[in-house]
């Protein structure tokens, strides 16, 4: 655009030879050639601003409005999350009780100085030990098989033995001129042909020695010899002259281990529900109970393994339990499948338990061994709470026929079906804020050494 000569303009406006009214009649021409543009270029832009800006937001606007969120959906999400908070709360409150469980002794492990306690109180809860495990076993009407001396005198009682002591037959006397058959084993040439250690002359005895083991079967839910349980012969013999410290921490360990007896009598109880006695029953027997696998398991034949470490868990040699710390293979009695090692939440520990069970019921009777258990735990008001525990996983397994005529089964009367020795290398699970602050010190540094 070509401006005008503004002083051709003023020369032929004599009107304004007046230079005092020239500069505001120029600003004034100015401004009216600079408003006529502005305007145009104003209203192409409110144009463009309707046709793009303002319509595109319009649109997209009522786009967001369809796509809002509404009250009712967004109080359904806000109770959603709720629920889910809660969800997580109770998991965290129901995993802390599964620990929260009754101590043999609570006040060994209510104090901060080991030294302040009287030795006298670790032989009390090495009694409450035993005396634990022995009521475990009257309370589920389990027992062993006849013992060497009930089988003694069963057999002197009946006269089967009298003809090898220069009298009659007693009450067996029929054919006093035939000769007595002798028993053999039926096992070629492993000798085997004694029960508990009795060597049997004859099949008289042989028939005295069944009637009192099948006796004994009907009358027990299955089979079980507290010895064969890890803790009752430690105890049982404990020695009292150590340190206070290495008391608290034996005492600690076989806390842990009582607890794990406790839910293997709750399987085989709950297993056998509704079954009259081990003929019938389908778990039949607990073999052992082990926390080290130890030579326990060498002199039956099956896996062996020296676990009398010294690492975290076990400072002296016994069978007690070790917390499995994954820096330390040799607190692990087989690897584990499930990658758990005691950390900032858990502590755990490895056992193995030896089972006689049906040959059809394995699979059930493992599930049943990892299912939810019940606890009763009495807490410092004195109230009485039943809290629910599941925390056993089963690691590893193995099954092998059993051989009724072996000496570890002659004297056990299992019923007419197939049955198996079970084999289980099993992981047990501990919440640490439910026990924690009761754990010994000397516990605890031991685990931060590993």
């Amino acid at each position: 655009m070509n401006l005008p000569n503004f002083k051709d303009i003023l020369k032929k406006l004599s009107v304004f030879k007046n230079k005092s009214l020239l500069i505001p009649v120029v600003i004034g021409m100015v401004s009216i050639l600079l408003f006529i543009p502005t305007q145009l270029i104003s209203s192409g832009l409110k144009k463009k601003v309707q046709k793009e800006s303002i319509s595109n937001g319009l649109l997209k606007v009522k786009s967001l409005r369809q796509k809002a969120v509404s009250d009712e959906l967004l109080k359904m999400k806000e109770d959603q999350l709720k629920t889910r908070a809660n969800d997580a709360n109770e998991i965290k409150r129901l995993a802390i009780q599964t620990t929260q469980r009754q101590f043999l002794f609570h006040d060994i492990f209510d104090v901060n100085d080991p030294n302040s306690l009287s030795s006298l109180i670790f032989l009390q809860f090495g009694q409450r030990y035993i005396d634990g495990i022995d009521k475990l076993t009257a309370n589920a009407s389990a027992g062993d098989c006849p013992t060497k001396t009930e089988l003694t005198r069963a057999i002197e009682e009946s006269g089967a033995n009298s003809r090898f002591r220069g009298g009659g037959l007693g009450m067996y006397d029929s054919a006093p001129s035939a000769p007595m058959p002798m028993i053999m084993s039926g096992l070629g040439q492993s000798g085997i042909n004694s029960f508990r250690g009795i060597r049997i002359r004859s099949e008289l005895e042989k028939v005295v020695i069944d009637q009192v083991c099948q006796r004994r079967a009907g009358e027990v839910s299955f089979y079980v010899n507290p010895t064969d349980l890890s803790g009752y012969e430690f105890w049982n013999e404990y020695d009292i002259n150590i340190l206070n410290v290495y008391a608290v921490e034996d005492c600690w360990y076989y806390q842990l281990a009582y607890w794990v007896i406790d839910d293997i009598f709750e399987t085989f109880n709950s297993f056998n529900s509704g079954h009259d006695n081990v003929l019938s029953a389908p778990a039949k027997r607990i073999m052992s109970l082990s926390f080290t696998m130890d030579l326990n398991r060498s002199r039956r034949g099956r896996r062996f393994r020296n676990r009398r470490s010294t690492g975290a868990g076990t400072s002296r040699n016994d069978d007690r339990p070790n917390y499995v710390i994954e820096t330390n293979r040799e607190t692990m009695l087989t690897e584990t499948c499930t990658g758990r090692y005691c950390d900032d939440d858990i502590d755990v520990i490895h056992f193995n338990v030896v089972c006689v069970v049906g040959i059809k019921d394995i699979m059930p009777f493992m599930k049943e061994l990892c299912s939810v258990k019940k606890h009763q735990y009495t807490d410092e008001s004195g109230q009485t709470h039943t809290y629910k525990h599941n925390q056993i996983t089963i690691l590893e397994t193995k099954s092998t026929s059993v051989n009724k005529e072996n000496p570890d089964h002659n004297c056990y009367r299992y019923g007419d079906g197939g049955v198996v020795e079970l084999d289980l290398i099993c992981e047990y699970i501990f919440n640490k804020k439910s026990y924690e602050e009761y754990k010994p010190e000397s516990v605890k540094q031991a685990l931060l050494a590993e």
